[in-house]
């Protein structure tokens, strides 16, 4: 039985109703192609093939090869992936999971439950997925095509952990290939065939398992790290889509071009390093939300598409905090300064606002760079490259950040694990605050969101209040422009890429 399909039903709720160009781009009504290559124009080259070094907006890549347990849509619908079934014990301290048979990984070994086990041991051992499933205390197959997960505390969670990155199943024969991270073997829709800077290949895997809903022979990958010129690649005909800024909208219909979009459980931010003297102080870091003008960022450079907030999650997301949702009252420059004041800073705190290459986020840092300096803070602007940013989050070397964040995937509880808990991933400043181990262990002890509500909007509640070491800006609308024939692509509520689904007018 799986007791947690229910688990994400409100994301797909939210896509569903989602204005403008719909959730999803329509099927097509004439015949496709099954030997179209889809071109797809991306803002950066893959950070690693191995899901342990990965980065967390990898999933575009890794979801082209790779299959997790769980399964989970575009929309946010937990579904059977590599696994067919799962039951949580009573005390949700055991996860037994039925594997699928008959699938096979594109170097020819078969995926059974020793391989399952493979991929989970080293993913607990090190890497990206190592605090993902803490929890996991033994991995053990019951038989050759099922395995039992016994936690040490209860982790209901963890059946949406396992739809992301931590459940992927990597072929053991590659597992402990110095070269995984460029040469990947998986069970999914399609093989790496190239990889060179600024092109990214794959080829169609005739031996999937489900290779009969494949529509497409491959895809192709083209790198381009501004949207204008993503735009211009799928206007001129060079790719078949791409993601855009919600500014770009009427460009691209005004071109023929389709759009979709959605919410997206991602947001626009500034994240601080607290081990800075200034930024570990909680009143600084509460004169930071006060100094922004959401409202006005999201009018200039996301044209109402990105939903003001001082939260991780917008209104809809089962994580969000309802009462923070009037952001109204959180733009006060004048309080910034007195809060400066109060803690010691009366001349103002010097701020370095690190970012990408991408151009949302060199026109975002630009307007927060004149908000927080009005606002009595000494802001100035420093670029990286895209692998730079990656490195710089990772390390901790940097003062403040401005870039997209994944707060929902895999699971939402992990955004807290990851920023606020001491240890974390993205927490080089070690921040904590008391009483939130025990909040993060209630939200993730159930996989009934029901039950979770509480614990975890609490949690977000107390952090806001103690001045968040990751300042929102807005929740993002995830939007994307296709050239005409090209349909079947949804929106990734969570970050998950259904490429299999593409059809391609012939």
């Amino acid at each position: 039985m799986c007791r947690a399909l229910g688990l994400l039903t409100v994301s797909a709720l939210i896509v569903a109703g989602c204005g403008g160009g719909g959730g999803a781009t329509e099927p097509g009504g004439g015949e496709h192609d099954p030997n179209a290559v889809f071109k797809y124009a991306v803002p950066g080259m893959p950070t690693s093939f191995d899901p342990r070094q990965a980065a967390p907006l990898d999933p575009v890549f890794l979801d082209v090869v790779y299959e997790s347990l769980i399964g989970r849509t575009p929309a946010g619908d937990i579904e059977p992936g590599l696994a067919t079934e799962w039951e949580l014990s009573d005390d949700n301290r055991v996860l037994d999971l039925t594997l699928r048979e008959g699938v096979t990984f594109t170097d020819g070994a078969p995926f059974d439950s020793a391989a399952v086990v493979t991929s989970l041991e080293a993913f607990r051992e090190s890497g990206a997925q190592k605090t993902v499933l803490a929890p996991l205390q033994t991995v053990e197959a019951t038989g050759p095509n099922s395995v039992r997960l016994t936690f040490d505390a209860p982790s209901g969670y963890m059946v949406n952990a396992l739809a992301g990155e931590a459940g992927i199943v990597v072929s053991p024969q590659a597992i402990d290939d110095p070269d995984l991270g460029t040469k990947p073997v998986g069970t999914g829709p399609f093989a790496l065939t190239g990889l060179q800077q600024g092109k990214v290949t794959f080829s169609k895997n005739e031996d999937y398992w489900n290779a009969a809903e494949t529509s497409i022979a491959g895809i192709e990958m083209l790198v381009f790290s501004d949207e204008p010129t993503r735009l211009r690649s799928v206007v001129s005909g060079e790719t078949d889509g791409t993601t855009i800024s919600a500014g770009q909208i009427r460009e691209a219909e005004a071109n023929g071009l389709s759009v979709v979009k959605g919410p997206n459980s991602t947001l626009n931010g500034i994240l601080l390093n607290t081990g800075q003297p200034e930024f570990a102080d909680p009143k600084v870091r509460e004169a930071l939300v006060y100094a922004i003008d959401r409202e006005a960022v999201n009018d200039s450079l996301f044209a109402g598409e990105c939903t003001p907030s001082v939260q991780p999650f917008g209104p809809g997301f089962w994580a969000n905090v309802p009462e923070l949702n009037d952001i109204s009252r959180f733009h006060d420059p004048a309080r910034s300064k007195a809060l400066l004041a109060e803690a010691g800073y009366p001349d103002g705190v010097a701020i370095e606002l690190a970012h990408g290459p991408n151009t949302t986020y060199q026109n975002l840092s630009q307007a927060l760079q004149a908000q927080l300096t009005e606002a009595g803070f000494r802001a100035d602007v420093r670029p990286l490259e895209f692998s730079q940013m990656v490195e710089a989050r990772r390390t901790g070397n940097f003062s403040a950040t401005v870039s997209l964040l994944q707060a929902g995937r895999p699971d939402s509880s992990q955004f807290a694990v990851d920023f606020y808990m001491p240890g974390g991933t993205y927490n080089p400043g070690n921040f904590s605050l008391p009483g939130l181990d025990a909040l993060l262990a209630e939200s993730r002890a159930a996989d009934d969101t029901a039950e979770r509500e509480g614990p975890t909007r609490e949690l977000f509640r107390e952090v806001f209040e103690a001045g968040p070491p990751v300042i929102p800006v807005c929740n993002v609308i995830w939007v994307a422009a296709f050239r005409d024939g090209v349909t079947g692509f949804e929106v990734p509520t969570y970050g998950d890429y259904g490429f299999a689904s593409i059809k391609i007018a012939g």
